[in-house]
Formats: C-alpha cells, sequence, structure tokens
C-alpha cells in the first residue's frame, strides 16, 4: 500500500486540527464542574488506552508480531501517566500531569508533525487511529492544566528526568533481552536527530546529548509556561 507525503493536504488538515480540538476541548472542560471535568478527562485517558489496545490487536491479527507492539515507546508511556494522573491525587497527580505536559505532550506533537505511520494511506485505519491517540496525549494534559491539575514550575524541572531515567532503566534491559529497541535505547531511528547525536557522539553516547537536548527543550517550555500562566501562578515559580 502507498503511504502519504509528510505536509500533504491531508497532513496539514490534521496538524491544524489539533490547536483546534484542543481550544474547544479547552473550553468545554473550563467549563465544567470540578466532578464532571474529573470525570472527562479520565474518560480521554481510558479511552486512549483502548485504542491503543485495539491498534496493537488489529495489527498482531494482520500478522505482526506482539512485540514489536507493545507500549514502551515514549508516546505510549503516556498512556499510563495519564491515567495515573488522572485517577490519582495529590502529589501523584502533581507529578505526572507536569511529566505529561512537559514530556510526552511534546513528543506526541512532534510525532503529529513528523508521523513515522506514514507508510499506510492517510485514511486507513493505522494512521487515523494513530493522529487520534496523540493527538489526545498532547491534549489530556492541557487539560489537565487548565484544571489545576499541576503547577508548573522550574523548581520541577527535574521531573522529566526522574520519570525518564526511571522508565528507560526496564525498558533497556527488557530491549537487550528481545533484542528490540524501544525508546530507541540501543540505535538511534533512522533520519532523526537521534541520528544526528550519533554521528559525533557515537553509541551510546547519543543518549547523553539526549539527555543535554531535553534540557534545553524543558527550559523553552519551562518559560513558555510562565509567560502564559496568570499572573497569580507565577509565584510558585
Amino acid at each position: 500500500m502507498d503511504g502519504f507525503d509528510l505536509f500533504c493536504p491531508g497532513h496539514l488538515v490534521i496538524i491544524a486540527a489539533l490547536p483546534a480540538a484542543a481550544i474547544c476541548l479547552g473550553i468545554i472542560c473550563k467549563r465544567m464542574s470540578e466532578t464532571a471535568s474529573c470525570v472527562f478527562i479520565r474518560t480521554l485517558s481510558v479511552l486512549v488506552l483502548l485504542c491503543e489496545t485495539l491498534q496493537d490487536i488489529l495489527l498482531t491479527l494482520e500478522g505482526g508480531n506482539i512485540l514489536n507492539y507493545l507500549p514502551l515507546h515514549l508516546c505510549n508511556l503516556g498512556i499510563f501517566v495519564n491515567m495515573a494522573a488522572s485517577f490519582g491525587c495529590g502529589k501523584v497527580r502533581a507529578f505526572f500531569s507536569e511529566v505529561s505536559l512537559t514530556l510526552i505532550a511534546p513528543g506526541a506533537l512532534f510525532a503529529v508533525i513528523t508521523p513515522d505511520w506514514n507508510y499506510r494511506p492517510l485514511l486507513s485505519w493505522l494512521p487515523l487511529m494513530c493522529f487520534f491517540t496523540h493527538i489526545l496525549f498532547v491534549i489530556i494534559p492541557v487539560l489537565m492544566l487548565i484544571r489545576g491539575y499541576c503547577r508548573p514550575s522550574f523548581r520541577h524541572f527535574h521531573y522529566a528526568f526522574i520519570f525518564l531515567i526511571a522508565a528507560a532503566v526496564p525498558i533497556y534491559i527488557l530491549d537487550k533481552a528481545i533484542n528490540r529497541n524501544y525508546m530507541y535505547l540501543l540505535w538511534p531511528a533512522s533520519d532523526s536527530p537521534l541520528e544526528w547525536l550519533e554521528s559525533f557522539m557515537g553509541n551510546p553516547g547519543y543518549l547523553l546529548g539526549v539527555l543535554i537536548m531535553l534540557a534545553v527543550i524543558l527550559a523553552v517550555i519551562y518559560t513558555l509556561l510562565w509567560l502564559i500562566r496568570p499572573g497569580q501562578n507565577r509565584d510558585t515559580i
């Protein structure tokens, strides 16, 4: 089957739909009661889990190996991050919602703009499913921010690193055991910034480059969040 080109008209429509959907759902969520918005966010989090499960089942039925479809890439980990944030409370909710906002959402946004599932027709089930789930990976943390699940602060700069390292260690061990490359810990993805890092930092040196790149990205994200947040919340930085 022929795939679709990046930034073709259909792809551009989907990219444009992301902020439109985020604004619409953000307004709706803001107007809900606290209980209703909590249920709404939890429902979206469960919906992503169900979609990912269905996707893996369909790919396996098509003849794929289930070991290739484990939810262990960074965006897929957002399923569990969002579940922990939406069903948790207190510090657990604050931690995971901020990780979702500063780590999962930017990764999902990058995936929507430069998808690696473009080897199939745009209107076939897999690209549509992937776009849908990744758009929700962006929207859900935005809704959690609107409802005050977290108060992003430069003092929480280490949250993303704690989560990333805690997830990477067992996934790296699993990658070595089953010869897979989840989170691109064994080798970089082709034609990606990771491959560029490997060209002068080597392997596994590019992983250090990933941490440096993440620090720069987080600095930009936290600065933007500080600029757009209401004035009464800026004293938390």
